[in-house]
């Protein structure tokens, strides 16, 4: 009963943040969102990525289109090999902020946030989420840095584990990762906190806590 609760209260939420993403686009002030972004970042270095899975406007825009490829049983491509090294993130991100600082500088009037989100969707209907999740997203890359040292997680009850790998099947940013013994475990600081892999399992090994 309390996880329905906790379900039914990101969906609140998510939906919530993309009708002030959506709101704030229309009114010209989307660079306010900024400030939201921020605060996604403070509170990562105590609870991790909540942003990412609870407020973030292109992970809430993705279940959709996750939910209709699954329905219309479409496969997506793996992650290009080629970009697969972890340097391409960072080399994005610093590409990133170097383009935000020349359009605040040079003083141009281009909604770099706006076309992010519309090149993100383009990307996930064709790639596997976790392309953009963990190579591309500039922002997922700033969290993944900040989250590190986080107190809060999904953990992975290894004793109980039984290999099944529902969880890594569901996680859409391949955060859940294989021992050499075929138990899982979690990648704290690539976790979006999104919960898809809690209720799957079999085995109610999967949490989020301390």
């Amino acid at each position: 009963m309390k996880r329905n609760r906790l379900y039914i209260i990101r969906w609140v939420i998510e939906i919530a943040a993309l009708i002030l993403f959506i709101a704030l686009t229309v009114n010209h002030k989307l660079q306010l969102w900024f400030v939201i972004f921020a605060a996604g970042v403070i509170l990562s270095i105590f609870i991790g990525r909540y942003y990412c899975g609870w407020v973030c406007p292109m992970n809430t825009l993705f279940r959709p289109i996750d939910w209709i490829y699954r329905k219309l049983k479409i496969k997506r491509l793996p992650s290009p090999k080629v970009l697969s090294h972890p340097a391409v993130r960072y080399i994005l991100l610093i590409l990133f902020i170097a383009a935000m600082v020349a359009t605040r500088m040079l003083h141009i009037k281009v909604n770099i946030l706006l076309y992010i989100v519309g090149f993100s969707i383009l990307v996930t209907l064709i790639f596997e989420e976790e392309f953009w999740h963990r190579r591309l997203c500039p922002f997922g890359t700033i969290l993944s840095l900040t989250s590190r040292k986080a107190g809060v997680s999904m953990k992975i009850d290894e004793s109980g584990c039984i290999s099944c790998g529902i969880c890594q099947k569901k996680c859409p940013a391949g955060s859940i990762q294989t021992r050499e013994d075929g138990k899982r475990y979690n990648l704290g600081h690539e976790c979006l906190q999104c919960y898809q892999c809690i209720d799957p399992c079999p085995r109610d090994v999967c949490s989020i806590g301390r």
